[in-house]
């Protein structure tokens, strides 16, 4: 299995034999296959990292995380022009006519909706809510011109954390989110650059500010796990960001979800997702995008 890592502890991080080596203050050092690599987080301010080492996370397709002074990720380093239809994709990318991008906005709208109310399902929310949230997917409109989006979250955070509750407050939760969130995100920029895509470039996402708009695009069916993880992880997101909430963060790329009927790793869901954009685009037919679908094992 492929391993996301965070490195709290270090001094240095370097390559030696087609390995990621840590070396520790007291001398020790660990090394890791950097094969076995899908993320490293690097959530150390004085660590020093090699350039040989950036450089070999490239080769190996590893995309890398960097965190600010409160431990949120801020930056990511991610493989270039690694695919060979790269130019190919581009042209098409620039070619989205408006009705198309408006029908893919349509497709992961309703998506992320429809995986908001299975998560209110699973948390034991109100029946009438559950539908009242389906009826909301089905509702939307390309382009969702209609705003179901931003009803359907109103309604979701509520039902999720509490009537009192407000996103984008600097509280444990929505610190927790964010982490998660942003974790999300660089593996969906990671497979839209991998297949070819420009990430500025977005659907629906357009600021001119942001260079991930088509992974903001992306990510949106995928909030929804980070959501259920919060709300069934509360005791332990009362003081933020420890170690051992991040590192559960982190590995919410190895928990399973729904593609197309089958049940995959949310990293191959993620890749397998972006295989049928390119699909979408190269045809021109937005409905060959297949988005993914969350599914939860332990019922409260």
């Amino acid at each position: 299995m492929w391993r996301s890592v965070i490195v709290y502890n270090g001094e240095k991080i370097s390559v030696e034999s087609e390995s990621l080596v840590i070396s520790m203050e007291n001398g020790i050092t660990k090394k890791i296959p950097l094969e076995d690599l899908y993320c490293v987080v690097i959530d150390n301010r004085m660590l020093t990292i090699t350039v040989p080492a950036m450089t070999a996370f490239a080769k190996y397709k590893v995309h890398v995380v960097f965190t600010d002074e409160h431990h949120l990720p801020v930056a990511m380093s991610y493989p270039i022009n690694n695919n060979y239809r790269s130019y190919g994709i581009l042209k098409k990318q620039l070619s989205m006519t408006r009705d198309f991008k408006g029908e893919i906005w349509k497709l992961i709208t309703t998506a992320k909706i429809y995986n908001q109310a299975t998560t209110l399902e699973n948390v034991w929310c109100d029946r009438e809510i559950v539908s009242k949230m389906k009826k909301y997917a089905s509702e939307v409109e390309p382009d969702d011109l209609g705003c179901r989006e931003a009803i359907a979250a109103k309604l979701f955070f509520r039902n999720m954390y509490g009537s009192s509750f407000v996103r984008f407050e600097d509280d444990a939760i929505n610190i927790v989110l964010n982490y998660g969130y942003a974790i999300i995100r660089s593996a969906v920029a990671k497979s839209l650059v991998a297949h070819g895509f420009n990430c500025v470039m977005g659907v629906h996402h357009i600021s001119e500010t942001n260079e991930f708009n088509l992974a903001d695009d992306f990510m949106e069916p995928l909030r929804p796990m980070v959501d259920h993880w919060v709300e069934a992880n509360m005791d332990f997101i009362e003081e933020g960001l420890s170690k051992t909430v991040k590192n559960e963060l982190v590995n919410l790329v190895n928990q399973e979800m729904l593609f197309d009927g089958k049940k995959m790793k949310v990293r191959y869901a993620i890749d397998s997702m972006i295989k049928t954009f390119v699909s979408a685009v190269e045809n021109g037919v937005p409905e060959k995008l297949v988005l993914p679908e969350v599914i939860y094992h332990h019922e409260k």
